[in-house]
């Protein structure tokens, strides 16, 4: 434990706070109208940063000014990643928030800022966690690599680029930094965005007899989420941690194409569900029911036609098992850093350890600082108590992971 202990000793609770507040304070909302509002400026940060720290890098292009930053210390041996992105949500409306959004203002023991918890954060830390081997002068018994990966919010084009590359190709199980307030997350739900598109055939509102109106269909559609939810559940394995699966609307639009006009009945309209899923839950299973669900609506109303596709691909539910050597190293670096034994859970949402564990065949364990219910909220904040207790377990749980 000398070892490990001379790498605490180099994590310094001011310098990850400074840290933090520097990644929350270069605002990287993606914006697909706006060439300038993307990961690319955070992404500089974080390239330069581990530069400075003698870390090697490699910056990959994930999509047209996205980039992924990885950096590694080591080269032989097993590879550990400590996972996060650089991207985060929108903002909304800046006047609803008691501290300016992209400030990181500092208050009550806490950050304050989008992207503190979800998950600039849980980023700073592993940043930290990873430079205290190389200011120690010790090389980790292993590769402990940290990646800094674009579009986890989107269609997680980061991951999937990292995922195909040789050097993604070498890890061997993985730290997602997400917040889940410092619990060992053992299983996460899986999700499909299913946008719903529903044709008929536009006419003058004054004769809606002469058109098909694609929007009475909706409500149709609607009624029957319930119903589909209530399969999904009967299908699925009941977990400790994750809630059961559900179906959430959370997109609607009519028209699809041209502009809304008071007067014009629709070509038109669509409808995107939120469908989360958990263990005992296949592809086929849930592609089969969201077939069910068009064909009941289709039925309802003679004359339209309902047809979906996945937004992205599907993401299946993730678990591993507590007796992964990642899992007890991280369960022995809980009770060193903090006095306690673990808390187990489970990710609500889906991460890019969803795809990592999928595409690598490696074991994932999510685990970082912030309140599982702030992330998308005005006022998002990060605890600096949680902040520094992981960058420590990331450390402790690295040396024991790596050292075998």
């Amino acid at each position: 434990m000398k070892a490990i202990q001379k790498v605490l000793e180099q994590i310094r609770d001011e310098e990850l706070v400074a840290l933090t507040r520097d990644l929350v304070r270069i605002p990287s909302v993606y914006r697909p109208d706006d060439p300038a509002a993307n990961e690319s400026r955070v992404a500089s940060f974080i390239e330069a940063w581990f530069r400075r720290e003698g870390f090697r890098v490699e910056v990959q292009r994930a999509a047209p000014a996205r980039p992924n930053v990885i950096a590694w210390l080591g080269e032989a041996g097993p590879t550990l990643l400590l996972e996060g992105h650089t991207d985060v949500v929108t903002e909304g409306d800046p006047a609803e928030w008691s501290h300016p959004p992209f400030a990181a203002d500092l208050a009550d023991g806490r950050i304050y800022g989008r992207g503190a918890a979800d998950m600039k954060g849980g980023l700073a830390a592993a940043m930290l966690a990873a430079a205290a081997f190389k200011r120690a002068g010790l090389t980790p018994p292993g590769r402990l690599m940290v990646g800094a990966l674009a579009d986890e919010e989107g269609a997680m084009l980061g991951v999937r680029q990292f995922c195909g590359t040789p050097i993604g190709r070498q890890v061997g199980a993985a730290i997602i930094c997400e917040p889940e307030q410092n619990e060992l997350c053992l299983e996460q739900r899986g999700v499909v965005w299913a946008r719903v598109r529903i044709r008929g055939r536009m006419a003058h509102g004054a004769m809606p007899e002469a058109g098909v109106n694609p929007i009475w269909p909706i409500g149709t559609l609607l009624r029957e989420v319930p119903a589909l939810q209530r399969r999904l559940r009967r299908s699925a394995k009941r977990s400790r941690y994750l809630h059961p699966p559900t179906v959430t609307p959370t997109v609607l639009q009519a028209p699809i194409r041209g502009v809304p006009q008071a007067n014009v009945i629709p070509a038109g309209s669509e409808l995107i569900l939120d469908v989360r899923l958990t263990p005992g839950i296949d592809g086929d299973g849930v592609h089969q029911e969201i077939e069910r669900l068009c064909r009941r609506v289709e039925a309802a109303h003679p004359g339209i036609k309902v047809e979906w596709e996945p937004l992205g691909a599907l993401r299946l539910p993730t678990k591993v098992a507590r007796e992964e050597p990642l899992v007890r190293a991280l369960a022995f670096a809980v009770k060193q850093v903090t006095g306690r034994a673990p808390r187990y859970g489970g990710v609500p949402g889906s991460t890019d350890g969803t795809i990592l564990l999928t595409e690598l065949g490696i074991p994932i364990v999510t685990c970082g600082p912030g309140n599982r219910l702030i992330p998308h909220q005005v006022d998002e904040y990060v605890e600096i108590r949680e902040l520094a207790d992981a960058a420590r377990i990331y450390a402790v749980a690295a040396w024991k992971f790596l050292e075998g």
